[in-house]
């Protein structure tokens, strides 16, 4: 039996036997709208159309709560006692809601996790590109070190303090090593090390200074050692050697370094080759 409501004109599909013999009050779940539907003219009798009549016009005017469900229609027994929903039972509709509730869950859920996703992205591309910067930073000062300490002097401690020698001229004296000797009589320190151009540039090679000093870092005496060459390519080491006889005997260090052509004039320091 095909029911329509005739207020909003909503069709609903209702059993056969939904009515029974002495008809039955609906009510429209779109626009609350109620009605009478009457069974099959001929099992309906007078007594009964009175009847029902009657409790129609007492629904008609009995206040409908506003209530939005689902496309269905209810039905009712002359009692108001006996409600049935025709189309959907309250198991199919929680079963239905449920299911909804369930589906938007996930789509928020898949949201969230892109979302998610999406800033911890963003994060690492921050963090990657910090680190990045930072490591390019890091290898200039490492590489360019010898013009940072020409332009910067006071940053030559700090690399230091790091264990990276850093001075002006680029090049470092490495890997001394000493050992002393007889030679005819004289008692001869032998000195033997190593010059490297740590700089990203050809250096030309400064003369090696090597000094003796006391256990309060006084100079007691130095000599000039010439190198074997006059210029480095860059990461390019040479090495050096040469000897001093009958040394100081308060002497307890020995500390290289490199001085120029200019403050060798003003020296009168013996110089000895290599």
């Amino acid at each position: 039996m095909i029911l329509t409501c005739p207020e909003c004109t909503t069709r609903f599909n209702l059993a056969d036997d939904a009515i029974g013999s002495n008809g039955r009050t609906v009510r429209c779940s779109q626009c609350s709208t109620t009605w009478f539907v009457a069974s099959e003219p001929d099992t309906l009798n007078l007594d009964d159309a009175e009847k029902n009549k009657e409790l129609r016009h007492k629904i008609i005017n009995e206040p409908v709560p506003d209530i939005k469900t689902k496309p269905s229609i209810e039905t009712y027994n002359d009692d108001k006692a006996d409600k049935k929903n025709v189309f959907h039972s309250l198991e199919s509709i929680n079963d239905d809601g449920l299911a909804n509730i369930g589906a938007h869950a996930a789509i928020r859920e898949t949201a969230d996790r892109k979302k998610a996703r999406k800033h911890l992205l963003g994060v690492s591309m921050i963090w990657v590109v910090t680190l990045v910067i930072l490591a390019f930073f890091a290898l200039s000062a490492f590489l360019f070190r010898a013009k940072i300490v020409e332009i910067f002097p006071g940053t030559a401690p700090l690399y230091k303090a790091i264990g990276l020698e850093a001075n002006a001229s680029g090049l470092e004296i490495y890997d001394i090593e000493t050992r002393y000797g007889n030679n005819e009589g004289v008692q001869v320190l032998y000195v033997n090390g190593k010059v490297k151009n740590f700089d990203v540039k050809t250096r030309d090679v400064e003369l090696i200074k090597l000094s003796f000093k006391n256990a309060s870092g006084e100079v007691l005496t130095s000599w000039v050692v010439e190198p074997s060459q006059a210029m480095l390519k860059p990461g390019q080491a040479i090495k050096f050697s040469s000897q001093y006889p009958n040394p100081p005997v308060d002497a307890k260090t020995l500390a290289p370094s490199f001085v120029t052509e200019m403050d060798m004039s003003a020296d009168t320091t013996p110089k000895l080759s290599q």
